[in-house]
């Protein structure tokens, strides 16, 4: 039965041809802006996402404990070590000792400052970064320097300001201790074993722990003790992308703060959703302008064809069947300008990402445009194929929901009235 309604229905519209193309063509142009600037927002998204870091940096979340807060706040110690890795979703989990003195540098006049951090050996393939000069090694007495850090030596006596670069690794500076007891002082010597690519800890001098330890307790002149023993930070590693999240919260339950990348990424999503929103409701307004062009539409169907639904209700027709035909008509329009749509977003969606790739990258060119096109990943109009059946969706559920009540006045008219109209 529904077979037979669907063929008449599709022959009702077949007489139309010229009224069915200019109201689909209202539903092509809402479901194209629709698809069109969500899409945007998901290239951005892409973009974005892609500029922010590796998955390594995704999946790192760095520990802050509330120090000082009071005697019950949680701590940074072993105990901390040990909950967090029993956190699901873990992989791995880094404590870092922070080296309680100044971090001065001398490379002979030159002076230099830079935190240091005692991290154990064995854990620095789980910290995420990688050497661009070097060996990432940490033997005793050995130290990895932050990729900027040989880049900014000063002469303490030169009367302007300038940046001195010096080669680490060949010529390695010394580090220049203090004592908070009798402020006696000593150079060590440096063996650089690496220098890190740009990235994380770029400003950042990694030492083996053993060795902070003992730093720390001829400054401090006091042994350490691993009862009231503190880390400066716990670096921990979830297992994938996906579980940064969980975990981060599962962080945040024991008491402890958390910052990261994986924290930063969350309000990204959060903000390109809204946008997302925001610019689909835009399109939204005009797949609501062809909802009135639909609903118009159907309802001049009906009065034109009064006399017909009165003639289908004396051979036996019911209600519903008169409903069913022109619902099916109504969402017909709406899938018809919806798959037109979808056709020309694609269209689009190549033409404008081809003009983006093929356009210089002088600064000329760059000034035209909102955006600088060398920051985009490859595409700016992102179309998922779940968007394209959503535009689908959405346009025939506006054409059904615009024909309903022209449909339902159909189905509701008197056989008799129906027959006697001119």
């Amino acid at each position: 039965m529904f077979f037979e309604l669907f063929q008449l229905a599709l022959g009702n519209l077949g007489r139309a041809r010229m009224r069915l193309i200019m109201t689909a063509s209202g539903v092509l142009l809402g479901t194209t802006a629709v698809i069109l600037l969500i899409a945007l927002t998901i290239g951005l998204q892409r973009s974005a996402e892609e500029g922010i870091g590796s998955d390594a940096s995704l999946t790192e979340i760095r520990v802050i404990g509330a120090f000082g807060a009071s005697e019950n706040a949680p701590q940074l110690d072993e105990n901390a070590v040990a909950a967090f890795r029993e956190i699901p979703g873990v992989a791995a989990v880094i404590p870092l000792a922070g080296y309680q003195g100044n971090g001065e540098l001398f490379s002979g006049d030159l002076r230099n400052y830079a935190p240091i951090y005692g991290i154990d050996p064995e854990m620095l393939p789980f910290l995420g970064v990688d050497v661009a000069e070097g060996e990432l090694r940490l033997l005793p007495g050995e130290a990895i320097f932050g990729s900027s850090i040989g880049d900014y030596f000063t002469d303490p006596d030169a009367e302007e300001f300038e940046p001195i670069s010096i080669d680490v690794i060949n010529d390695p500076p010394q580090l220049n201790v203090t004592s908070f007891i009798d402020f006696d002082t000593r150079l060590i010597d440096l063996t650089v074993s690496g220098v890190l690519e740009p990235g994380n800890y770029e400003n950042v001098i990694l030492m083996p722990i053993e060795d902070v330890l003992a730093l720390n307790e001829w400054i401090s002149g006091q042994e350490h003790d691993p009862e009231t023993f503190r880390y400066e930070q716990i670096v921990v590693r979830a297992s994938s992308r996906e579980t940064t999240n969980a975990v981060s919260a599962a962080i945040s339950d024991l008491g402890y703060q958390t910052d990261g990348i994986g924290d930063f990424l969350n309000e990204l999503n959060r903000f390109f959703g809204t946008m997302r929103l925001m610019l689909g409701g835009i399109g939204g307004i005009a797949l609501i302008v062809a909802a009135f062009g639909v609903a118009n539409t159907m309802s001049m169907a009906v009065l034109e064809r009064t006399k017909e639904i009165g003639l289908m209700k004396a051979i036996g027709a019911r209600d519903r069947d008169v409903l069913t035909v022109f619902l099916i008509e109504a969402g017909l329009v709406g899938l018809c300008g919806g798959a037109a749509g979808v056709g020309l977003s694609l269209l689009l969606q190549n033409m404008i990402n081809q003009t983006i790739q093929n356009m210089p990258s002088d600064s000329m060119s760059t000034a035209l445009l909102p955006f600088n096109p060398a920051l985009l990943s490859d595409t700016l109009i992102v179309i998922p194929p779940e968007l394209m059946t959503g535009g689908l969706v959405l346009a025939s559920l506006v054409g059904l929901l615009a024909g309903f009540f022209p449909a339902l006045r159909a189905a509701q008219m008197s056989p008799l009235e129906a027959l006697r109209q001119e």
